[in-house]
């Protein structure tokens, strides 16, 4: 057979997090994206009667409490609207009528209160382009995929190992990231590949590493992604498969990036626009790679579109102890995810294929000519060879690549913002606890706004439970629900049933 030559001899690979296609490009007007009339969820699923949360454009930059729940039992109640789905039940019955209800129940869960219908409208609310500039001008400018699924209905790592090895080997949950797989992965491929090489750009966690400790490593294999990636592009060192991690850890100098809620979204953004303009300006380098921009899941946030079948990669059935996990038989994909291809050598467009993660090891692997397949999951998969990673002798240059204009940053806070932050502690309605230490430690602006809003709230409880009598406000205490950045009427209750109750000092929320 004849050898095709290759398009690229770079691909890099950022896989983002927890966010859902509709969620960023819903009303981005390209691809297929929410229906013309929108799309709505009732708080008990179908049940018409119960509070509707319809579709709405304008996303939230942070979440609310942890953000929605997106472990394959909560995925199951979004797709079918109950956490209980037996092993076998068709993809084609998911109804996606469950994301406020689920929602519902991580709210609880993390607010230890009933949540308002604010705070559920959340998980339906849809990004509008210009909130989001980096990553929607990509999608208009290049190959946006909007049939792009991740592989298990569940978290973040399962879905990592499948753009690692097609596989997460019966794991449907994070388990700590503890496990220790003993699968081949892309990796072993390109190590046994002669001229092949691959490196792993980091911010903090490195899933490669932790997941995959029998991977064997180079001294160049793992890098930070600070200097050492713009360093390698500067000087053209980069390898012919590099994978990054984005920051999942978060400090005043280098805030969360990674899109998991509940961080702001935007310094991802700034994440994306590094890297793409690290490429296009040097032009030599840019010419040679390919830039592949997906999220691993969908974080719980809102899609429209039913998952299709798949295949079982390697007829490992979904672990079922710890006791909490229900089954799963890897015959169904997640949800449907952004992915973006960048280069310039693609024109503006919409591939409608169905893809998932496991696309990528098998595309790079079939391209590549690194061997046999990792597991059914690749091999199955639609690939990326000949429409993108093979030259034609049809594609042409473009000169008119866009630049990219990143959104303001979340910022530090100022001294008055820190004297504002220390100060809301007198707003405690328990003596005891107007302590300007207690502030000590917050240094980003959406902790201290979460902080204040909930010093705020609370005041206003005890004051609406105590009647405005200080002195009596002092007495009261929820001790079944935690104070929030929002006004709760069922905190307000119980403060007043608190009532006449003398109540230890230390344990009054």
């Amino acid at each position: 057979m004849e050898q095709k030559l290759l398009l690229f001899d770079h691909v890099v690979v950022l896989m983002l997090e927890n966010r859902s296609f509709d969620h960023l490009f819903g009303y981005l007007g390209k691809g297929e994206g929410l229906p013309p009339d929108g799309a709505v969820n009732y708080l008990k699923p179908g049940d018409t009667t119960s509070p509707a949360f319809h579709t709405r454009k304008g996303g939230d930059f942070t979440s609310v409490a942890q953000g929605p729940s997106h472990s394959l039992k909560q995925t199951n109640e979004q797709l079918y609207g109950t956490t209980r789905v037996p092993v076998g039940t068709p993809a084609t019955d998911a109804k996606l009528n469950g994301f406020a209800s689920s929602f519902r129940t991580s709210l609880e869960y993390d607010l230890k209160r009933q949540p308002t219908e604010s705070e559920l409208q959340q998980v339906m609310n849809c990004f509008d382009p210009v909130q989001l500039p980096v990553l929607s001008t990509l999608a208009k400018e290049f190959v946006l995929c909007d049939q792009w699924f991740a592989d298990v209905p569940g978290p973040t790592m399962p879905n990592r190992a499948y753009v690692h090895a097609a596989t997460s080997q019966g794991y449907t949950y994070n388990a700590g990231w503890k496990p220790k797989f003993t699968c081949d992965t892309l990796y072993d491929r390109i190590n046994a590949t002669e001229g092949m090489s691959w490196r792993v750009y980091y911010h903090d966690n490195n899933d490669v590493l932790e997941l995959y400790p029998d991977v064997r490593k180079t001294p160049q294999n793992n890098a930070l992604f600070e200097s050492n990636f713009l360093n390698d592009v500067a000087g053209d060192r980069l390898a012919t498969y590099s994978f990054i991690t984005p920051a999942f850890i978060g400090s005043p100098e280098q805030p969360v990036n990674s899109m998991h809620a509940p961080a702001d979204v935007r310094p991802a953004e700034k994440l994306v626009a590094d890297i793409y303009s690290a490429l296009r300006a040097h032009e030599p380098v840019w010419q040679k790679t390919l830039l592949i921009i997906v999220f691993d899941e969908t974080g719980g946030y809102y899609d429209h579109v039913q998952p299709p079948k798949a295949v079982s990669p390697d007829g490992i059935a979904g672990l079922t102890e710890p006791a909490y996990l229900v089954p799963f038989g890897f015959d169904r994909l997640g949800l449907r995810v952004p992915c973006m291809l960048v280069s310039p050598w693609f024109e503006a467009g919409v591939d409608s294929t169905v893809y998932s993660h496991s696309t990528i090891p098998g595309s790079m692997i079939e391209a590549y000519r690194l061997g046999k397949f990792l597991t059914k999951r690749d091999k199955g998969a639609a690939k990326l060879t000949d429409k993108y990673l093979l030259k034609n002798g049809e594609r042409t240059w473009r000169s008119d690549t866009p630049d990219v204009t990143v959104p303001i940053q979340p910022e530090a806070m100022d001294l008055m913002q820190k004297e504002m932050l220390a100060g809301s502690v007198y707003l405690d309605p328990h003596p005891e606890s107007r302590n300007e230490m207690r502030t000590r430690d917050i240094r980003d602006p959406q902790h201290a706004k979460q902080f204040i809003r909930t010093q705020v709230a609370k005041n206003l409880e005890h004051y609406f439970a105590s009647r405005g009598n200080g002195k009596v406000g002092e007495t009261l205490s929820a001790g079944n629900q935690a104070a929030a950045p929002s006004v709760s009427a069922s905190r307000i209750d119980e403060l007043k049933a608190s009532a006449g109750h003398r109540h230890p000092r230390g344990v009054r929320p």
